[in-house]
C-alpha cells in the first residue's frame, strides 16, 4: 500500500463536524422482503446468485452486490441484507466463486470480460426477480466487489445505464486474478508498494457523469479512510465519500453508522441520477 497521509479534513460519521450525519430519530423499519438463490450459467459453469425482492419497493432500480474475497458469509451476508432490508431489489454474489469459474489459479481476468459476465449476472437477475430487461442498475460490492463495481461502471459501453456506483471498503488496486483461496476479507495491506492492474480510485475518474460514494472504514487494515480520501480527492455533485469510525476493513464496531452510510449513498446516488434510456443494458 502506498504510504499516505492522514487528511485534517477527513470526516468521520461519528463526530458533529459538517457534512453527512446518521439519521437520528427511532430506526427504520426493515422492508418485508423475500430473498432466495438462483444461479447463472458463466463459461458453462453455474455461479449462485442471491436474490431479494421487496413486497414495496423502495425504488424501481435493482442493485448488483458483489462479495469480497472471503465468499458470501458474515459481513459479506449482512450488508446484503440490509440493502435489500431497505427496500432494493438485489442481485448479490461471491467475488471468491466468480473468479473461480473456469479459470486457473494465478488467471487475470480482463475488465471486458468481467463486463461481459456482469451482463449474464443482471440478465438472469432481472429475470428471476421479474423485473423488466431495462431496470436500471446500481453497482455496489464490498472489498474486492466494490472494485469490480467501480471496473465495470467505468466501461464506457455500460456508463449510460448504471445508475451510480457504491464501493465499500475499496482497497487500492485490484487484479481481477483467482489466487486467493484463503482470503477472510480482513487483515493488511502488503508493506511494499505494488503495480496493481488496476488503479481503483484513479479508474472513478473514468465514471464521467456517473455517481459514485466510497464507504470506508476509519481503521480498514488494506485503506485506511483517511489514505483513500487522499486517493478519492474532495466531495462533488456526483462524487461522496463515508468514513465510519470502525475497527477494520469489515467495519466492527460501527455497523449503526456503516448501515446509516450505505442507506444514505443508496439514496445519494439515486437522487444524482436521472433514469438512462431504455434499450440495451448492462
Amino acid at each position: 500500500m502506498l504510504a499516505l497521509g492522514v487528511v485534517p479534513a477527513l470526516f468521520v460519521l461519528s463526530c458533529s463536524s459538517a457534512g453527512w450525519r446518521p439519521r437520528t430519530g427511532p430506526p427504520r423499519a426493515r422492508a418485508v422482503t423475500r430473498e432466495w438463490s438462483t444461479t447463472v450459467m458463466l463459461r458453462g459453469k453455474p455461479l449462485e446468485l442471491h436474490l431479494a425482492s421487496p413486497q414495496v419497493p423502495a425504488s424501481d432500480v435493482v442493485v448488483l452486490y458483489a462479495s469480497g474475497d472471503g465468499g458470501w458469509f458474515g459481513a459479506a451476508v449482512d450488508m446484503f441484507h440490509q440493502i435489500a432490508g431497505s427496500g432494493y431489489f438485489g442481485v448479490g454474489f461471491s467475488s471468491r466463486e466468480f473468479l473461480k469459474i473456469e479459470r486457473s489459479r494465478g488467471t487475470l481476468v480482463t475488465a471486458a470480460q468481467l463486463t461481459a459476465e456482469y451482463r449474464q449476472v443482471l440478465a438472469q437477475g432481472r429475470l428471476a426477480l421479474g423485473l423488466n430487461a431495462t431496470t436500471p442498475t446500481v453497482l455496489t460490492g464490498w472489498s474486492r466487489g466494490a472494485a469490480f463495481a467501480v471496473i465495470v461502471g467505468s466501461d464506457p459501453t455500460v456508463q449510460e445505464h448504471v445508475l451510480g456506483v457504491i464501493a465499500i471498503g475499496l482497497s487500492e488496486g485490484e487484479d481481477l486474478g483467482a489466487d486467493n483461496p484463503e482470503e477472510a476479507d480482513d487483515g493488511t495491506a502488503s508493506p511494499r508498494p505494488r503495480r496493481w492492474p488496476f488503479d481503483t480510485y484513479a479508474r472513478i475518474v473514468r465514471l464521467g457523469p456517473t455517481p459514485c460514494a466510497v464507504i470506508q472504514s476509519t481503521r480498514d487494515g488494506y485503506l485506511p479512510a483517511a489514505a483513500a480520501r487522499q486517493r478519492f480527492g474532495p466531495d462533488t455533485p456526483r462524487r461522496r465519500f463515508y468514513a465510519v469510525d470502525a475497527k477494520n476493513h469489515r467495519f466492527s464496531g460501527g455497523k449503526a453508522a456503516f448501515d446509516a452510510a450505505l442507506l444514505d449513498a443508496l439514496r445519494w446516488t439515486l437522487a444524482q441520477s436521472p433514469r438512462p434510456p431504455a434499450g440495451d443494458v448492462p
